[in-house]
């Protein structure tokens, strides 16, 4: 057995006293930070959360109190900007892939619901799935999360791409019908009538047989409706509106709709 010497004892005694007082140190803070909070001094909590940051670097303290800087920004003082900068630190220091993800999708979640930037989070959504890929926890929840910010922003053709997989990955989801329909929709908002023909008319047949999901199978039938009359093709039109009336959500809407193509039909025999 090795023993140490006088002057390698001495040395390695103070890095351990200095490592406890630093681990003390952290501790102390995170404390200290916690109490601003409490009192509502969520600047003078920043200051210290960052010290533990500055001091940790890496490690699972860092990326907590980088986390707590993030909800502080977030929740309390409402500074979106300076939420997402945060978060982007978490993503930047953390070698933890849970981490990583959980702060992309953080900042997914502070450009759509703070922010309405929905072109911003769909790019952040994209670059999680390929990342991370399609099958964590809550993955379903978040493809639909990332097609719906496609629409917001207009990108009907990609959206309608997401929908898809969405339906190519999670078979049997119990969103099924309502991806389907915004699949559909997608499709008719970006023009391609016959697509969204065929997708409408694939959810009359697979869901108009199944109880609860009769608003879907009659907004389906409106939506056929809009992609015929869009073809100009009244006489489909006017059947499909007509299919929706019972079960429509609003058949006002759809009883104007009849009116009017009812009275286009009587225009063009004159």
């Amino acid at each position: 057995m090795r023993f140490l010497g006088p002057k390698s004892f001495l040395v390695l005694a103070c890095a351990l006293l200095l490592s406890a007082c630093n681990l003390g140190s952290s501790d102390q803070q995170w404390r200290l930070a916690s109490s601003y909070i409490e009192q509502k001094q969520y600047l003078r909590a920043v200051e210290e959360y960052t010290r533990i940051v500055n001091f940790e670097q890496k490690g699972d303290l860092a990326t907590k109190a980088q986390q707590q800087i993030t909800l502080i920004y977030e929740r309390y003082l409402s500074d979106y900007p300076r939420a997402i900068r945060s978060e982007r630190e978490v993503y930047r220091r953390t070698d933890d892939p849970h981490a990583k993800r959980a702060a992309r999708l953080k900042i997914a979640d502070i450009y759509s619901n703070k922010l309405g930037d929905f072109s911003a989070a769909a790019d952040e959504y994209e670059r999680v799935f390929e990342e991370f890929g399609n099958m964590f926890a809550g993955s379903p929840e978040r493809m639909l999360e990332w097609a719906d910010a496609l629409m917001e922003t207009g990108k009907f053709a990609d959206a309608a791409l997401r929908y898809n997989q969405f339906r190519s990955s999670y078979p049997g989801n119990i969103h099924g019908a309502r991806v389907l329909f915004l699949e559909a929709q997608a499709y008719l908002a970006d023009q391609k009538y016959d697509v969204a023909i065929e997708s409408f008319r694939e959810l009359i047949r697979s869901y108009r047989s199944i109880e609860g999901q009769e608003g879907f199978v009659a907004e389906s039938y409106y939506g056929l409706g809009m992609a015929f009359e869009a073809k100009d093709d009244l006489s489909k039109a006017l059947e499909a509106y007509r299919e929706s009336l019972a079960k429509y959500p609003n058949p006002r809407v759809v009883e104007v709709k009849i009116e009017r193509l009812q009275k286009r039909k009587k225009e063009r025999r004159l």
